[in-house]
């Protein structure tokens, strides 16, 4: 055999190394593992055979918010206030009270939290994009399933009566009291607004009334002003009819105006004659001067006969010696112009015209000059009598004037008068309105208050039976 190395000198060290320790359990691993598991199935043995069995049954509660609020219902609690309530000493003694009244728990075992009962809280996990209903898990435990189940049933039951309690042991007093007020408010609008109506209608028929009794005085007024009116009218057409017969105007017009047509009638005859007169003159001077330039005579030279010729050859007896005196020679006589004959007649004709019209202007002269001084003086009469007639018109109608500005003024005084009786009416109206107006909106204001609390109080009674924690699963 060949011979071992030498053994280095042994070190003293207080620490082990990591190295160190993990060779240890290399080296040791099956004893270690081995009393490990013999442990184990001894505890067990020994919790089997020595540890009574014991069974769970869980009760699932969910919270849930009712979908309409109330401000009469108390507001849902937080799901560990819930669980607080289940966990309370109350409703475990009255869990307890009941289960032992059932025989399902016997007088004196134990019923505690954290032992036989337990509470947990579930939410929905953060990755979850709907956010569920909290629900809460009451767990409790007994010898038997059955047994278990119960407990866990009853403890829920007394939980959820306990929150009914709490709700509707709030609401129906306050619900009560807001449905009186409610009915009475609404009986008392409804008067109120009823009451208006009669007002407004009561004052509408009183506005038609008084309204109906000054229109009538009014129209009685102007039918005393229109027969007034129409009598002075009459009487001054009587009166003016009257002067004018006594001043015998309508006669004395009618002359004048005959007078005035015959003037004019002359004065148009005058100017015809002096017309005619002045033409036949300038007719008569034409034809003295066409007549004094026209010769009375006319001379006629008339050329020789033959036989004066012969006998003049004959008479001499020289032969052809006489006939050289003969060129030249003419036979002249003298006749009366008939033209100055037709201009003399004519102007002899024109002549008698002029003198026929001559006197006949100068008489149509005179004429006029007479009519013209009985015209001024009918027209001088027939103005002062139209002058009288005329101040007579203008008092009547002063008068009349005066009477019309009277009527007037008492038909605007009477108007005004109606007008501030209507007005007085109206605001006695106005201000009853108003005040049965503010009433009804402070009643109305109080009403719709009321039917908000009415609503809520409707609600809140239909949310009585509608709890905010439900059993959602039993054991």
């Amino acid at each position: 055999m060949s011979a071992l190395p030498p053994v280095p000198p042994a070190v003293a060290r207080d620490e082990l190394t990591f190295p160190e320790i993990v060779a240890f359990f290399r080296r040791n691993a099956a004893l270690i593992f081995g009393s490990a598991a013999a442990a184990g199935l001894i505890t067990a043995a020994a919790v089997l055979l020595f540890v009574p069995k014991t069974y769970e049954a869980s009760v699932t509660l969910v919270v849930v918010p009712p979908r309409f609020a109330s401000e009469l219902k108390p507001a849902t609690l937080t799901v560990q206030a819930y669980q607080k309530l289940l966990e309370s000493d109350a409703v475990v003694a009255e869990a307890r009270k009941r289960l032992e009244a059932e025989g399902v728990l016997v007088s004196g075992a134990p019923l505690r939290l954290g032992k036989e009962l337990e509470t947990r809280i579930f939410v929905s996990r953060r990755a979850e994009e709907t956010t569920l209903a909290p629900l809460l898990h009451a767990t409790a435990r007994g010898r038997t399933a059955s047994a278990a189940a119960r407990i866990a049933n009853v403890w829920s039951e007394v939980f959820l009566e306990r929150v009914r309690e709490l709700v509707a042991g709030s609401t129906s007093a306050t619900a009560q009291f807001i449905e009186q007020q409610y009915s009475e408010a609404r009986e008392r609008l409804a008067e109120l607004e009823s009451a208006r109506m009669a007002a407004a209608n009561e004052f509408g028929e009183r506005l038609v009334h008084v309204a109906a009794e000054w229109d009538e005085r009014v129209t009685a007024f102007r039918a005393e002003t229109a027969a007034l009116t129409a009598t002075y009218q009459a009487e001054t057409t009587r009166l003016l009819e009257e002067e004018t017969g006594r001043l015998n105007l309508r006669t004395r017009e009618a002359q004048l105006q005959a007078l005035r047509t015959a003037f004019a009638d002359l004065q148009d005859e005058q100017a015809r004659v002096r017309s005619q007169l002045a033409q036949k003159e300038l007719e008569l001077a034409a034809a003295r001067r066409q007549l004094a330039e026209t010769p009375q005579f006319l001379t006629l030279a008339k050329a020789i006969t033959d036989d004066a010729l012969w006998q003049r050859v004959t008479s001499s007896g020289k032969g052809e010696g006489g006939l050289e005196t003969l060129p030249g020679k003419s036979l002249v006589t003298q006749e009366l112009n008939p033209l100055y004959t037709e201009i003399a007649s004519r102007a002899a004709s024109v002549e008698l015209e002029v003198n026929a019209l001559t006197p006949r202007a100068a008489q149509m002269e005179a004429q006029l000059a007479e009519m013209a001084e009985a015209l001024r003086d009918l027209e001088g009469a027939v103005g002062t009598d139209r002058a009288a007639l005329e101040r007579l018109t203008k008092t009547r109608e002063a008068g009349l004037a005066k009477l019309q500005a009277e009527r007037e003024n008492g038909l605007a005084l009477l108007e005004n008068q109606r007008k501030q009786a209507l007005e007085a009416l109206q605001r006695e109206r106005d201000t009853r309105l108003a005040q049965l107006d503010r009433d009804i909106e402070q009643h109305r204001s109080l009403f719709s208050q009321l039917a908000t609390s009415y609503s809520q109080a409707v609600l809140a009674k239909a949310g009585q039976d509608v709890e905010d924690v439900r059993l959602a699963a039993a054991a």
